[in-house]
């Protein structure tokens, strides 16, 4: 696991070499199979989760037992941040999409990082700022836009240089990520096929 550095990933990449070194030997890494449960929703904050490698995804549960995707995050990436530095309970249950290597950071060692380290607490500080910035978007969106202008909007975020996107969870997980049931966005996508603004084959679709 040795090739795994903090340095990597970028909350942690102004820091000194040496700091890294020291942040590496007070957390531990382990290899984390797809469907783990890294966080539950409500569980008190024990540690920061630094994901190397692989995909996780952020979800809430209502008392009605619907689960509500809320977002997913790609490797690397340090989750749930706010709720670190908040020293609260987890607001989410994270569940690991793809194989993934998580390096486990015990909370007051982060809390005594942001006390001494400007460069993480500025980085933290942006992404709160980014994270309540796009709330802000997804709500408007959710409340004026129709489903079919989220799914395109959703598919220009996701794709490459190319205009291509990969749905590695198919329709079923671009559904999940905007809220809507699969057959709406099956709908959704066929009538942007029709109106030629795409064009798909499996799970891959191409911008026009």
């Amino acid at each position: 696991m040795t090739d795994y550095r903090l340095a990597d990933v970028p909350l942690f990449a102004a820091l000194a070499p040496e700091v890294c070194r020291e942040l590496e030997r007070l957390s531990s890494v382990r290899q984390v199979p797809r469907g783990t449960v890294l966080a539950v929703e409500g569980e008190p904050v024990e540690r920061l989760f630094v994901v190397h490698a692989g995909r996780v995804a952020a979800y809430r549960h209502a008392e009605s037992g619907r689960q509500a995707h809320i977002r997913t995050d790609e490797a690397p990436v340090v989750i749930d941040k706010a709720t670190a530095i908040a020293g609260d309970s987890h607001l989410f249950t994270w569940t690991v999409l793809a194989d993934a290597v998580v390096r486990n950071l015990p909370r007051e060692v982060f809390g005594e990082l942001l006390q001494t380290e400007a460069s993480v607490a500025l980085q933290a500080a942006r992404h709160l700022a980014t994270q309540a910035n796009q709330a802000r978007a997804d709500y408007l969106t959710a409340a004026t836009d129709s489903a079919q202008r989220r799914v395109l909007q959703r598919l220009r975020s996701l794709s490459d240089r190319s205009g291509t996107v990969r749905l590695p969870d198919g329709q079923a997980g671009l559904a999940d990520e905007l809220g809507l049931t699969r057959v709406t966005v099956s709908r959704a996508l066929h009538q942007l096929i029709d109106d030629r603004q795409i064009s798909m084959r499996g799970r891959t679709i191409r911008l026009s």
